[in-house]
């Protein structure tokens, strides 16, 4: 064999050698990239609370904004309560469709469901008056997030950031107050309403830290604490139902006048606004929305996600 000969041998397995090589390094890279789905739920508690929204623009039930007063039997005595939370806690369902650019990372997209557990934002107990407000959200959020992973073979450990944007759902909130005697001596008269608000857009942030556990090549089990940091602006408000009644000798009646379809345009719906002027001498129309304050709804939570994620 000639020197010239050997050299192109040479040159020829340096080539196999380095396309082996080249050839091995992509695999094990397209082992690790590709879609997947993955679908679960959980549930989150309560965190990073602050003042609940003042719930009774037109100061109907006596409570005063984010508080549980008692007044005491013979009214000598005044408690006050203060109930700073958030509207976060509840279950929570998602699916999410992912895609891994390499073993150790990839971007997704959830649509979560959240339905908020019932959270008392304001109470009043009195000899002469007992008042409750309950809020929840109900509503459907996006989650536009990357994930990161040391890729490993068996339990793989991952970290999720990313962000939360409205999408649907609404606030409800659900008034009632019984005034004692308030009908005269021996009749009592009982509120409810139930109001919904509805949000602008609104971005929050979302972060998780979870593994992955196979079960096979294509399925896994997921786990995760997850933590979100979620403000929610609101838009509009309208109470959608109100009723008056009169208890005597545990008969229950409507009071004329004093229903939903009695109510002026000004009483039942409302718009949020940061900027505006209204008139000191014009009396507010009564057949316009009333414009008030800003309001911004905490929706931050903190629980953990379980689920199965499958891999195409």
């Amino acid at each position: 064999m000639t020197y010239s000969h050997k050299k192109r041998l040479n040159k020829t397995l340096n080539f196999l050698i380095a396309f082996l090589a080249i050839t091995t390094i992509s695999f094990s890279q397209v082992q690790g990239q590709g879609f997947y789905l993955r679908a679960g739920g959980g549930y989150s508690l309560q965190s990073a609370k602050t003042e609940f929204n003042n719930a009774d623009p037109n100061e109907l039930t006596g409570i005063k904004q984010s508080t549980e007063v008692t007044v005491s039997a013979d009214g000598s005595t005044t408690n006050v309560k203060s109930l700073n939370g958030s509207l976060g806690a509840g279950f929570k369902g998602n699916i999410t469709g992912g895609y891994m650019f390499n073993p150790y990372i990839g971007a997704e997209l959830g649509i979560n469901y959240f339905h908020g557990d019932e959270t008392v934002i304001g109470k009043l107990s009195s000899p002469v008056m007992n008042s409750e407000e309950v809020a929840y959200i109900r509503g459907v959020d996006l989650s536009p997030a990357i994930i990161v992973t040391p890729g490993f073979e068996g339990i793989n450990p991952y970290a999720r950031v990313g962000l939360l944007i409205t999408a649907a759902g609404d606030l409800t909130i659900e008034t009632s107050a019984d005034i004692i005697n308030g009908g005269g001596a021996g009749t009592d008269i009982a509120l409810r309403a139930e109001s919904e608000v509805t949000a602008k857009f609104s971005i929050g942030y979302v972060a998780a830290v979870g593994i992955l556990l196979p079960v096979n090549d294509r399925i896994s089990l997921f786990g995760e604490a997850e933590f979100k940091s979620f403000t929610i602006k609101s838009d509009e408000a309208e109470i959608k139902s109100f009723t008056t009644s009169a208890i005597s000798d545990g008969q229950s009646v409507l009071v004329p006048g004093q229903q939903l379809e009695d109510m002026p345009v000004s009483e039942k719906k409302f718009i949020f606004k940061d900027d505006y002027t209204f008139s000191n001498t014009t009396p507010q129309p009564e057949d316009q929305p009333t414009t008030i304050p800003s309001q911004e709804v905490n929706a931050s939570g903190a629980g953990i996600n379980i689920g199965i994620r499958i891999s195409f």
